[in-house]
């Protein structure tokens, strides 16, 4: 017998006071600490699968692609394309208040709808990516059970751009006139009506959620579940292995042997539409230039480092959408590893050696000298070797760059809020492949904002504005396209590859299925085996 985690089981008394009943719990491990709970505040894909297990939408996806009812039971969509009126589920409560000594928070209504949307549509609203709502207007309570949502312009597809978390109207109340929604208290003690209530979190980093025996899609069978945070992706692997998690949802590809050969485990691939890249400081004076930015891309080999860092288990990429993606064009090549080329191009720019000590100087005899912002999470161990590669490689091209690793509040703040670097590395998960406007568009770069690589450039401004306004499928791709080929060569990035996903778990965890956007989807249906 194995003494199972103290988290993953709890021993209390029946009703009868006999007999114990277990409480079914599942641990999982995600990298990286949330600093808010919320569907919209967050940048990190963790905060995505944690807001799927707490909030609902109007709608949502099925499983052959077409809309399913979520809290809207029924819609009528207008000949316009402008118009969507939802008919909503009755008598929906919202979760228990986690601070409110077992007070409900009320049930879900049309004002909830109309507060959200209204939240979404505002300029000062402070989230990352809301340039995803930019299609929405407004919207009108018809009456307790129904809404109609008004759009800026006409969509053959209206409701893939109503996908969004619906918030109590009471989320708001507590927010300072102009102040971001992250600093909310909402954002620290979310209330939703999703299939999991939250409970608490504490200062290491985990989360506690509860499940919703009323909710509408089915009383989950797991009852508690618990987030654990992890500052290193081998670290949360081990603690897979040694069974003090239940599952973990992204095994990097040097941890994939070592669980593969456990038979107490299993593996379950899925396509996350995500890819890494190294963010160059546009706002930078010597990064402003394309031909430096350009050179530094020609400057690492990312085929070696692919081979050596993850076995190869990933494919290199050329722009800025997945690679699996519809957006996504065949036709511009991936950067190759170039050095000669890059001096060449630095030589253009002003830069060369003209002291003979291997690092490249300006005319004025100022090296060529940057920092790297390194966040202290995720893969630990291939993170380092990942940022030293680069590293060396840039420093054969003539270019000192110096490291700075911090942890992952610190390293948002600096890169997201300040803009205090030259170089970063990163990664973005899509739940949506075309969703790219937050990333580029200059009005995403301010503070928070997704842009905080600092590109503001017209062209890329006008096309991604023309994609978001057609409707016709083929002209949004021939656009994409375009961009694609159009941020490839502007370089704001320097593009690295996509890696397959894989999630783990014990094999007592039974009926699990997940979605590569909605990772907990499903998760109603899953159960664990109950061990003292």
């Amino acid at each position: 017998m194995v003494i199972r985690n103290a988290l993953f089981a709890i021993a209390v008394l029946s009703a009868s006071g006999n007999a114990l009943a277990v409480e079914s719990r599942m641990v999982y491990g995600e990298t990286g600490r949330l600093e808010t709970y919320d569907p919209y505040s967050p940048h990190e894909a963790a905060a995505q699968r944690m807001a799927d297990l707490i909030f609902d939408g109007l709608v949502e996806l099925g499983r052959g692609g077409d809309y399913v009812p979520g809290l809207a039971t029924s819609w009528e969509i207008s000949k316009s394309g402008t118009e969507v009126v939802f008919h909503l589920r009755k008598h929906v409560p919202w979760h228990v208040l986690p601070s409110g000594g077992g007070k409900a928070a009320g049930t879900f209504s049309a004002r909830d709808v109309v507060t959200t949307v209204n939240f979404l549509v505002r300029a000062q609203a402070g989230i990352p990516n809301a340039e995803r709502f930019s299609g929405l207007a407004s919207a009108e309570e018809v009456d307790s059970g129904t809404v109609k949502v008004l759009l800026r312009r006409a969509s053959s597809d209206p409701l893939r751009m109503l996908m969004f978390k619906v918030l109590p109207a009471t989320a708001f109340s507590g927010m300072k006139a102009g102040g971001l929604f992250r600093d909310s208290s909402f954002a620290q003690q979310p209330v939703g009506t999703g299939p999991y209530q939250f409970i608490k979190s504490n200062k290491q980093g985990e989360v506690l959620l509860r499940a919703n025996k009323a909710y509408f899609g089915g009383a989950p069978k797991i009852e508690t579940i618990v987030m654990k945070s992890y500052a290193d992706q081998s670290v949360m692997a081990q603690s897979l292995m040694f069974n003090s998690l239940d599952l973990i949802t992204y095994v990097s590809p040097r941890d994939l042997g070592e669980i593969m050969a456990d038979k107490r485990l299993l593996l379950l691939p899925y396509d996350a539409l995500s890819y890494s890249f190294v963010g160059l400081n546009n706002s930078r004076p010597v990064l402003a230039d394309r031909r430096v930015r350009q050179a530094l891309a020609l400057s690492i080999n990312r085929k070696e480092m692919l081979e050596a860092f993850f076995q190869g288990r990933g494919k290199l990429i050329s722009g800025p959408f997945p690679p699996t993606s519809w957006a996504y064009n065949l036709d511009v090549p991936s950067v190759a590893y170039d050095v000669a080329r890059a001096r060449q191009l630095f030589e253009i720019a002003g830069y060369a050696d003209r002291n003979k000590d291997g690092v490249l100087e300006d005319a004025s005899g100022n090296p060529l000298k940057l920092t790297m912002a390194v966040p202290v999470s995720g893969e630990g161990e291939t993170l380092k070797k990942i940022v030293l590669g680069l590293q060396s490689y840039l420093m054969k091209a003539g270019v000192k760059v110096d490291m700075q690793f911090l942890d992952w509040v610190a390293w948002k703040k600096k890169v997201l809020f300040d803009h205090d670097y030259d170089l970063t590395l990163a990664s973005w998960s899509f739940d949506d492949a075309s969703n790219i406007t937050s990333l580029f568009h200059s009005s995403s770069s301010g503070p928070w904002g997704n842009n905080f690589v600092q590109v503001r450039n017209k062209s890329i401004d006008a096309l991604l504005t023309e994609a978001d306004a057609t409707n016709d499928f083929e002209k949004r791709r021939a656009i994409y396209h375009k961009l694609h080929a159009l941020i490839a060569d502007e370089t704001p990035y320097i593009f690295l590859w996509t890696l397959t996903h894989h999630a783990a778990f014990q094999e007592n965890l039974s009926g699990v299925r997940i979605e590569p956007y909605s990772f907990f989807k499903y998760v109603t249906g899953w159960s664990v085996q109950k061990r003292l």
